[in-house]
């Protein structure tokens, strides 16, 4: 978890554990916690970093309702729905079990993004951040009268949770594989576009002899 005063937009992100949310996460606050868990080193310190991913564990979508319709959204029932600003609300999909591999991760979220249900700007999984229920939006944008936007839990289903197939098939993502047969066909193609017709046509050396000496 993640806990800063004021606007959020100022300062570092400092990692805490969850267990010190109780009392570490005041309701003046900026609350968060991150999609994903971390492995300590050995003598060292929690960071919230790619390099310290362990698992991911819950799908953020952001900017529900202000840039990506809720209706998109189709069949999935969200884990929670937040509002984070007047109008504005993040999503979370909990997973019904942990993504050990990031670069899965990665290619889930990049999939929801390049579908139009997120936020562009809320890619890297292995360390993002995700407001909780309790707290504040500091941002003074969102001020009224004096006083920060208080952060309203709209939906909580902890028993909604998903493989990343279900999400896939759920939010009618494209297929990694279809991507993938995609990409190689117009690879295919345009080495057929390329290459002459001539049957005994021998391809050059990928170095060129005259430039390497």
């Amino acid at each position: 978890v993640c806990s800063k005063p004021g606007d959020p937009q100022t300062g570092g992100w400092f990692a805490m554990p969850a267990s010190s949310a109780h009392h570490r996460c005041g309701p003046a606050n900026n609350n968060y916690f991150n999609c994903s868990a971390f492995a300590v080193p050995v003598g060292g310190e929690l960071k919230a970093r790619k390099e310290h991913f362990h698992s991911y564990r819950v799908v953020l979508l952001d900017d529900l309702g202000s840039k990506v319709p809720l209706e998109m959204l189709g069949d999935l029932k969200l884990s929670w729905l937040l509002e984070t600003s007047p109008g504005n609300f993040q999503g979370g999909i909990i997973l019904k079990e942990p993504l050990t591999d990031a670069d899965a991760a990665e290619e889930l979220l990049k999939a929801i993004i390049d579908a139009g249900l997120c936020d562009p700007g809320a890619s890297g999984p292995t360390a993002r951040w995700a407001r909780l229920p309790i707290g504040v939006n500091g941002k003074l944008k969102y001020r009224a009268d004096g006083k920060p936007f208080e952060c309203r839990l709209i939906e909580w289903r902890p028993e909604a949770r998903y493989t990343p197939e279900q999400i896939r098939d759920l939010l009618k993502l494209q297929p990694k594989s279809a991507a993938a047969k995609v990409m190689h066909a117009q690879s295919s193609q345009t080495r057929a576009t390329k290459a002459p017709k001539n049957p005994a046509y021998t391809p050059a050396a990928e170095e060129n002899p005259v430039v390497a000496a």
